[in-house]
This record gives structure tokens, sequence and C-alpha cells, in this order.
């Protein structure tokens, strides 16, 4: 019986580890050849739960063509941004990216709590 749960327990864990995409630093994720995603947040920020919801979302769909980073906005290479798109006011602020960071769009705060506004953002940038 003790073998039957282990190996349940196995499984379960196998089949959950499968659904989690792995986070990345941003450092790692502009160096990948993937597009990037990347929200800046603050944790006092309003609307973190319905942006954290959505973003998770977006990563699982996409993560096939998009590296999805997360950057508190007191990290050093959030202040990097900070300072060329002016976030701070802004926060939760979600940047895309692609060609290694040169090509870049800003998406609305509207649009990140909404599923279906970021996914089709998304699919437009990736074009």
């Amino acid at each position: 019986m003790k073998k039957v749960f282990v190996s349940l327990f196995l499984v379960l864990l196998i089949v959950l580890s499968s659904n989690v995409v792995k986070a990345m630093t941003y450092e790692e994720a502009l160096n990948d050849s993937k597009l990037m995603s990347v929200l800046i947040y603050a944790d006092w920020a309003d609307n973190m739960g319905p942006v954290n919801q959505v973003f998770n979302e977006m990563s699982q769909n996409y993560s096939d063509k998009y590296n999805f980073v997360r950057l508190n906005i007191a990290s050093s290479d959030a202040k990097l941004f900070n300072k060329r798109y002016h976030i701070y006011p802004n926060l939760p602020y979600v940047l895309l990216f692609k060609e290694g960071g040169k090509v870049s769009r800003y998406l609305q705060n509207s649009c990140v709590t909404d599923s279906a506004c970021f996914s089709e953002k998304l699919k437009m940038f990736a074009n």
C-alpha cells in the first residue's frame, strides 16, 4: 500500500511540475532568442492579484514564444527601466521586447488585467 501512495505522489509531482513555467532572470531572458514579457511590480501596487493571475496565465500559454520575467521595482534592472520609461507612478507595468531588447512595447494597465487583451497584444507583437 505504501508503494502505491509513493507512486501516486511521484506521478502527481511530475504532472504538477510540467505545468510550471521556469522563472527567468532579466539577463537570462535578454540573452535568449525568444521574445520577452517583463512585469515590473511592487507588492503595494493596486490590483496585483488580477495582474499576477493574468501574467501567470500568459506565461503558461505563451512559454513557447516568450520568456516571462518579473522585476520588483526595487531591483537594479527595474531601476534602469524606470529611468528610461518613467514606470514608477504607473505600476504594475508590462513591457514586451524583441531583438535583444531593441524593440519594445508598453501594455496599458487595463490590458494587463484582461486575458483577451494581453493575449492579443502578445500575438500581434510576435508577428
